[in-house]
């Protein structure tokens, strides 16, 4: 099962407004620096082609999840290009109805445990936590006591120097944005770099 799965990868790194014609480069690095899954934001320019291209060329090794899902359309789009999990940065009732309806596990944003239930019971697969870094680890070492059973996924302001923390206070996975898809490696085109920088996350959540 996809969420199986999705519980344990450690990192989803966050694919924001990357260039289009430089998005399979950026996918591949990723995957030969040993991710294992990767969320395209719905607000980057020609994010359908990016999800279809990524499941056809790497579904077979990895996770393609559409990211920033605001409304049922969005999510729509987002399933009918192949996506194999849908991320939200807020909790749309509507958005997690839908997904869970058509059997994609469904990650909506919250911020407090009575959004953390409520999600579960409406039928999200994990939730995620945005934006973590405001609320720190304590605060996920401390919510799992009553509520061990939901899958945490933290996102926002994750660097590679507090990644490891989240995972240890109790997260199952973390997502990391542009501190993970360094700018400067990507505007270059040094994908042996992005490789490099994956690895590197990789090796620290597991050290």
């Amino acid at each position: 099962m996809t969420i199986e799965r999705l519980k344990a990868i450690p990192l989803v790194p966050v694919l924001r407004k990357i260039p289009y014609d430089k998005s399979h480069d950026i996918v591949q690095a990723l995957l030969d620096g040993g991710i294992e899954a990767v969320e395209i934001t719905m607000e980057t320019e020609r994010a359908e082609a990016i999800i279809r291209e990524s499941v056809e060329s790497y579904g077979d090794r990895a996770l393609v999840g559409a990211g920033t899902v605001l409304d049922v359309a969005d999510c729509r789009r987002a399933i009918e290009a192949g996506a194999q999990f849908i991320v939200a940065p807020v909790l749309e009732e509507a958005v997690v109805r839908y997904a869970a309806d058509q059997g994609i596990p469904v990650i909506p944003g919250v911020f407090t445990p009575s959004e953390m239930l409520r999600a579960v019971n409406l039928g999200a697969a994990m939730i995620k936590l945005f934006p973590a870094s405001v609320l720190g680890p304590s605060f996920i070492k401390d919510v799992k006591g009553p509520l061990s059973h939901i899958p945490i996924m933290c996102t926002g302001g994750i660097t590679l120097d507090t990644a490891k923390a989240y995972l240890d206070a109790g997260a199952n996975a973390v997502g990391a944005g542009s501190a993970l898809l360094r700018k400067d490696l990507i505007e270059a085109g040094d994908w042996t770099g992005l490789t490099e920088e994956a690895k590197c996350w990789l090796a620290a959540i597991r050290d």
